[in-house]
């Protein structure tokens, strides 16, 4: 830890988001994912994808299955920061 690959991934991730049509730089995602679950990643990510739109998803299989309907066919960079 603490070596800086958090800072060299947003670096990189600033600069080459712009070749794609969604983007989402998702920090902390072991520490949120334990603290507020699943559900609350997925909301996030879906705000990211959509952020116009309200998202209503109430459990993890709907979040699944929306994060796949907007993602299908579409060029995509996501980074899930502080993952085991």
């Amino acid at each position: 830890g603490g070596v800086g690959k958090t800072t060299i991934a947003k670096v990189l991730y600033n600069r080459i988001a712009a070749q794609f049509m969604i983007t989402s730089f998702l920090a902390n995602v072991r520490e949120d994912s334990k603290r507020r679950g699943l559900l609350s990643l997925q909301k996030q990510l879906l705000n990211d994808i959509l952020p116009r739109r309200k998202n209503f998803i109430s459990n993890v299989d709907e979040g699944i299955h929306m994060i796949k309907d907007r993602l299908c066919f579409k060029k995509v960079l996501l980074v899930l920061d502080d993952v085991w």
